[in-house]
């Protein structure tokens, strides 16, 4: 009778170990595509969402000749009405002060030009936050607000705003685009990639540009240029909704 060796222990083949791995691999990739692809959903929804509220705009302005928020007539009950200067100030600092970047949602729910209906309030001093006063991106954690930089009108994608002073100004139009106001929401890298392909890619220039400090972008030619080596949520970004 032959022996049989009861601790013998069995072992995978190169074979099992090879198909193991390659499964494994394979369960990576597709996780760290699915994170790719969410991810360039999301920056395709912020895209089609500033192209959404330029058309608001412009329907609004059709109606009225004039922009919403910055509109001298209450389009509803509690309605601050602005200075009609041909722009959409997230505060204008007249007496009394009027959050026109704010107002300006207000306006556009009351024709029916968009759906959101949140507190949006005569906030010039307080903070702004995403799905309570601002209406809310796609992008986590993001929502939308208005400024204007010069002579043109912005929708900007932005965080939990800070709150700002009179003194503070609002960040966005100040000469040097110090974020005072608006939050980085995206990386400098992901700003670049809607810039791009929706615009120019510079990053202080064109219809859309890069709101934030240093750790956003750098100053060159007066074009400038996103921060890409940093990947950190830095940068809010502003897409003109002036009528064409």
């Amino acid at each position: 009778m032959k022996n049989v060796n009861k601790n013998k222990r069995s072992a995978f083949s190169l074979i099992e170990l090879s198909i193991v791995l390659i499964i494994i691999g394979l369960l990576i990739a597709g996780v760290t595509g699915g994170a790719s692809l969410i991810k360039s959903a999301e920056l395709r929804s912020a895209m089609s969402e500033a192209r959404g509220y330029s058309v608001a705009v412009n329907a609004f302005y059709t109606q009225f000749d004039a922009y919403p928020g910055d509109f001298n007539i209450a389009t509803t009950s509690g309605d601050l009405i602005g200075d009609l200067d041909g722009l959409i100030e997230y505060n204008n600092f007249a007496a009394p002060a009027v959050a026109e970047g704010h107002e300006a949602w207000r306006d556009l729910f009351a024709i029916g030009a968009i759906s959101d209906a949140l507190t949006y309030g005569n906030t010039t001093t307080a903070q702004a936050v995403p799905t309570t006063n601002l209406p809310a991106s796609k992008i986590n954690n993001a929502g939308w607000s208005f400024d204007s930089k010069g002579a043109s009108n912005y929708a900007i994608l932005t965080g939990t705003t800070a709150a700002v002073s009179s003194a503070a100004g609002d960040g966005f139009s100040s000469t040097n685009n110090s974020s005072v106001v608006f939050a980085g929401i995206i990386t400098p890298t992901d700003a670049l990639s809607i810039d791009r392909k929706t615009d120019d890619g510079l990053a202080s220039a064109g219809e859309v540009q890069a709101v934030g400090g240093a750790t956003c972008l750098t100053y060159a030619l007066n074009a400038g240029t996103y921060t890409v080596s940093n990947s950190g949520l830095t940068c809010a970004l502003a897409f003109n909704v002036d009528v064409n």
